[in-house]
């Protein structure tokens, strides 16, 4: 999601645009899973990888970066990311995996 803090949360609010604002970051983010769930399952090693880590069937979701303010370190966020690396590494993909 956007990094947003609670006054841009207020304003939002306050001019009628909060609903629209969390519906486009919704779409986006799906959008952006369903990228990611493509790219990871076009390579049955890949998706191997993923059921090793009890992650099959996956929506392409990563975990967020930060969890109620303190960094996440989970092992599962880090074996996701490096999935996605490799499958955006094989088909020529630029984008990052996640922030």
């Amino acid at each position: 999601m956007t990094d947003i803090d609670v006054r841009d949360i207020t304003a939002l609010r306050a001019q009628g645009d909060l609903g629209e604002f969390l519906r486009q970051t919704r779409e986006t983010e799906a959008a952006t899973n369903a990228q990611r769930k493509r790219l990871v399952y076009r390579h049955p090693d890949l998706v191997d990888q993923l059921r090793l880590i009890g992650q099959d069937p996956w929506n392409g979701r990563i975990p967020p970066a930060q969890w109620s303010g303190a960094i996440n370190t989970s092992p599962v966020r880090a074996q996701l990311l490096a999935i996605v690396a490799e499958a955006e590494k094989r088909t020529g993909h630029q984008q990052q995996a996640a922030a």
